[in-house]
């Protein structure tokens, strides 16, 4: 059977996660990183020093969650962590294996994204993104 169209929001959005997870896990594959790490990554390497809080608020994703990714990305040598004022708290930077992964995924990276818009349409691709943007923080501040 082939996917079908839906009434309600949230199961729409996730059926376009999930296709949109799947399409950038395939081209990522080669990098050895996942979609969710690489997109760690690159808020790590653009806003170093973060809390585990501070990032899983700024993907909008839980505690938990942030918590699983950095520990899979920290085991594999490609981030640490130095604790904060509080013991509990974690910042978390790059290592130079970080930084190398990052460079050589973004390529791959870059190719999702190129394949997403060839298959979505660059204006609807970029419309997307805007939409589900303002759609996440509008439904995360309430």
């Amino acid at each position: 059977m082939k996917m079908q169209a839906l009434p309600c929001y949230c199961s729409t959005l996730r059926q376009a996660a999930r296709a949109a997870t799947a399409l950038y896990e395939e081209v990522l594959a080669e990098a050895g990183v996942h979609a969710t790490q690489f997109g760690a990554l690159q808020l790590i390497d653009s806003a170093p020093n973060l809390t585990t809080t501070e990032l899983a608020q700024a993907i909008g994703i839980d505690q938990t969650t942030a918590t699983r990714t950095l520990a899979l990305i920290k085991r594999n040598g490609l981030a640490t962590d130095t604790v904060g004022q509080d013991r509990r708290q974690r910042r978390w930077s790059l290592t130079s294996k970080g930084r190398e992964q990052l460079r050589k995924s973004k390529s791959l990276w870059q190719a999702a994204q190129t394949a997403f818009e060839k298959r979505v349409g660059r204006t609807e691709a970029v419309a997307l993104r805007h939409a589900a943007y303002l759609a996440a923080t509008r439904l995360a501040s309430e």
